[in-house]
């Protein structure tokens, strides 16, 4: 019963956020913001990095106070990677980055992406990540100990007996987590986060930061920005959230992204008749699976368990990511069809990070541990059952999944710490990158939070998938390069691509024509379609609407599954 909607890293790694027993949906992207103008972390964080050798990057640590309202109190650790610029003497400075969740590991994820940025960045930037407080070798907090028995639960529980049990399940989990943790839970929300990433600024010895954010990763850079304005050189929010909705707002505009995204591949599937649409109606098809999942898990030849209603609809979900995933999903669910659960079961475990021994990361909890901290929620259990019935209006598919998804808040026992909308007052221009048909993180979101910015410039990517920068598209890569090396701001109304209109925006509108690559070369794009480029339908297969190759950290073996970017089967992870 966990959905996750984890805000998987950019296609590749991002994430977003809320979770509960229920549909792990990955969509990892935590909404957060802080208070403008925060300077506790200067004050309280004069320690320094101790770094040693680790392969080819230096591994670190560094104590911040676990409570900044308490410098001189308990602290807590955080684990840090760094790669040193190949060319020091045309340093510009450190390159911060954070693949989304929140839960996913940005050690992990920097281990890979720096290998598929541009080479000129490696030359010129010390890349550095650091693992959020209470995620992966930073402090972990782990109180999972039956999570497959919650990703196999029914996430759109339909009886009485049902609830019941989906509630008993919540609490449990909420209980165990506050038993173990109690004294750090509500210290790991991302306004906490924020000041860390300061703390790392202040230990590393640098005036200002520049950093790139996935999914969720874009709202703590978002929350950093409204702390400390002034310290950031250059700012990229790829896949952005907007904090300024509400509990419920956030799950059903987030799972409207994933019914947009969802229906895109299905007339993808008509359209090519792929396996799925050769007897019929594919949704009828995948509708038809989901119901024989819930009378009875479905047999696995190769899984080492059956596909209950949690892994298909997580391995449906998962797959809304990237236009990559789309054939990978039509042969499990026609595996399905013939009595084979095999090929969703993997898609689950991939979506939740299973290592090769059997065992998950703490990735569940600590998304639960940032979500339900920066945001109030409903404390009445039974307020989720209708909620579902008011999303399943809109989002048909999995609404109602969303909902239940976030029935373990009601349980949290930790006091909230709920972040606001960010102004960044003071802020350098900050780069806002949305995709018109990002399931996790949709399109709106990205706009929102590019007006929220007081300095906020928006990109759009027309296409599909969960994030865009170092996937492939030259366009946007070409933007953001020239941004991050030489400031240069893109002109306002560029677009990038040629694939799915931004909701609501009639066919007369063109994608502006890709900028010259070269690390010098302005970033101010036309906002006029090139001669050579026509609109045409969304990428299929494994193809970005700029017919490259999808290169994602999640196809590379990344680890995100937030966000990518942005969370679990009963689990619903969102915050990307």
């Amino acid at each position: 019963m966990l959905t996750l909607v984890i805000g998987r890293p950019a296609t590749v790694f991002s994430g977003m956020r809320r979770f509960s027993f229920f549909l792990i949906a990955v969509v990892l992207t935590a909404l957060a913001c802080s208070d403008a103008g925060d300077s506790s972390v200067s004050a309280a964080s004069d320690a320094s990095i101790d770094w040693e050798a680790c392969g080819q990057n230096e591994c670190g640590t560094l104590s911040v106070p676990l409570d900044y309202a308490k410098p001189d109190g308990a602290t807590i650790e955080l684990s840090l990677v760094r790669y040193k610029a190949r060319d020091p003497e045309r340093r510009i400075g450190v390159l911060l980055a954070n693949p989304g969740g929140p839960g996913a590991s940005a050690n992990d994820f920097m281990r890979i992406w720096r290998s598929i940025v541009s080479s000129e960045l490696r030359d010129r930037f010390d890349f550095v990540s650091f693992d959020p407080r209470g995620v992966g070798d930073s402090s972990p907090v782990v109180c999972h100990d039956n999570l497959q028995d919650l990703v196999a639960a029914d996430p759109d529980p339909d009886t009485e007996a049902e609830w019941q049990e989906a509630k008993a399940e919540s609490k449990e989990f909420a209980d165990n987590c506050a038993k173990k943790y109690g004294a750090v839970l509500p210290h790991l929300g991302t306004k906490n986060v924020a000041r860390d990433m300061d703390a790392i600024r202040v230990a590393l010895g640098e005036e200002k930061l520049n950093y790139v954010g996935y999914s969720y990763g874009t709202s703590l850079g978002a929350v950093y920005a409204d702390m400390f304005p002034g310290r950031i050189r250059a700012m990229v929010l790829d896949g952005g959230t907007n904090l300024s909705l509400d509990f419920a707002e956030v799950n059903l505009t987030q799972m409207i992204g994933f019914e947009r995204a969802f229906q895109a591949y299905l007339d993808n599937c008509k359209e090519k008749s792929c396996a799925l649409a050769k007897n019929g109606d594919p949704r009828t098809a995948v509708e038809a699976i989901i119901a024989r999942a819930e009378l009875k898990p479905i047999p696995s030849k190769d899984a080492d368990r059956p596909a209950g209603p949690g892994e298909v609809q997580l391995g449906i979900i998962s797959a809304m990511y990237s236009t990559f995933s789309w054939n990978s999903l039509t042969q499990a669910l026609v595996a399905a069809q013939g009595g084979d659960g095999s090929g969703l079961v993997d898609l689950t475990d991939e979506y939740l990070q299973r290592d090769g021994s059997g065992d998950y990361p703490n990735l569940i909890e600590a998304n639960a541990a940032v979500n339900y901290v920066d945001q109030v929620c409903p404390k009445d259990p039974d307020a989720y059952r209708n909620l579902g019935d008011e999303f399943a209006k809109q989002a048909p598919t999995f609404g109602r999944s969303a909902a239940t998804a976030g029935l373990t808040c009601a349980y949290w026992q930790a006091a909230p710490d709920a972040v606001r909308a960010p102004e960044a007052k003071g802020a350098p221009p900050i780069l806002v990158i949305a995709t018109t048909n990002d399931p996790a993180t949709p399109y709106e979101w990205g706009k929102a939070l590019s007006e929220q910015l007081d300095s906020g410039v928006l990109v759009t990517h027309r296409g599909e998938g969960h994030t865009i920068y170092a996937q492939g598209n030259k366009c946007i890569d070409s933007l953001v390069n020239a941004y991050l090396l030489t400031l240069a701001v893109p002109a306002a109304g560029t677009t990038c691509g040629t694939g799915a209109l931004p909701p609501g925006q009639s066919a007369t509108a063109t994608p502006s024509s890709p900028p010259t690559e070269g690390a010098g070369t302005p970033a101010a794009a036309s906002p006029t379609a090139s001669p050579r480029e026509s609109p045409r339908p969304p990428a299929t297969g494994d193809a970005r609407d700029d017919g490259s190759l999808t290169v994602g950290l999640w196809a590379a073996g990344a680890v995100l599954a937030a966000l990518l970017a942005g969370a679990l089967t009963v689990l619903v992870i969102r915050r990307t």
